[in-house]
């Protein structure tokens, strides 16, 4: 009789574990998105993942001034924005994400992110380490990391050369006709790549390797033939990278602010002339990398000095 009463609390414990099984799969479908429960027999129960797609809605864009890390930021319509500084790029962990105009972040398009210039707008970004250049589409805000003055796209950053290093010394320079014309096909809901738009190429320049030169005289007629150097793209330039601490009208002023900062290296005093009046500019460089740059105006806006401007020259 104990036996068969044994036999039938086993048949009961059993059949009750396989019910809340069941009802534990029950129960986590009915809350949960994307699981692996194990059922009876060893097998497992499976229920996808709901994936959510990112629908772009894109927009022209200027916006007001906006807040990031305490610094204030003023977008503006700017046709001629020519500017020197540092630029990094962006990629993998942005790539699919919406943009600041709406628009679908993609690492292989030929685009940048501004913090000030109009979404979109075509800039012309010219690698000054290496003079190599390529036109690109504003459409995202940033870059906000040590007074960086674009983000290049990972595409960008291939064609340019500086993706390796991460950085690089760039000039942008905005382009007016083809901002304009991005501006008002934004206007109307188009939004193409820089290379659907109309291409303006410039004309090749032929240089010749020898130029004739007559030289008159009273007496006799001399004919030159000599090899002329063009150097049109200034390959052997080289850029200094400073850090400029403030302005003030008077050198009293200015002998103060480098007393205060007396913890940086190479920190000096310029006499600036403008128009009727004189500034003594305090700067601190030139630098040659751009690792130790950062790392200085990190400190500097640790201490609270928001102002300080890292500039190319």
């Amino acid at each position: 009789m104990v036996s068969k009463i044994n036999k039938f609390y086993n048949f009961l414990y059993l059949k009750s574990k396989y019910i809340f099984l069941f009802v534990l799969i029950i129960l986590i479908q009915g809350c949960t998105s994307s699981v692996e429960v194990a059922a009876n027999l060893g097998k497992k129960y499976f229920i996808p993942k709901e994936e959510k797609k990112i629908k772009q809605k894109p927009i022209y864009k200027i916006g007001k001034k906006y807040n990031v890390g305490g610094k204030y930021y003023y977008p503006k319509k700017d046709l001629n924005y020519n500017k020197t500084g540092i630029a990094s790029w962006y990629g993998p962990k942005f790539h699919g994400k919406l943009t600041a105009n709406g628009e679908i972040y993609n690492q292989y398009s030929l685009t940048a992110a501004h913090k000030t210039l109009p979404l979109p707008s075509a800039v012309k970004v010219t690698n000054l380490k290496n003079n190599k250049s390529i036109i690109l589409r504003i459409n995202d805000r940033g870059p906000f990391v040590n007074d960086r003055i674009i983000d290049l796209s990972s595409k960008a950053a291939d064609i340019l050369g500086l993706k390796r290093e991460g950085t690089g010394l760039v000039r942008v320079q905005i382009l007016k006709d083809k901002s304009v014309l991005l501006e008002k096909l934004a206007k109307k809901g188009s939004f193409p790549e820089i290379a659907e738009l109309e291409k303006k190429e410039l004309p090749n320049i032929i240089t010749p390797n020898k130029v004739t030169v007559k030289i008159k005289d009273t007496k006799n007629q001399k004919i030159i033939s000599k090899k002329i150097n063009y150097n049109l793209k200034n390959f052997n330039k080289e850029y200094k990278i400073y850090i400029k601490l403030a302005s003030f009208s008077s050198n009293e002023n200015a002998e103060m602010m480098k007393e205060k900062v007396s913890y940086l290296e190479k920190v000096k005093i310029y006499k600036i002339y403008k128009i009727n009046k004189t500034l003594y500019q305090v700067k601190a460089g030139p630098f040659s990398s751009v690792e130790k740059v950062d790392a200085l105006h990190a400190l500097l806006l640790k201490k609270g000095m928001q102002g300080a401007k890292i500039i190319i020259e």
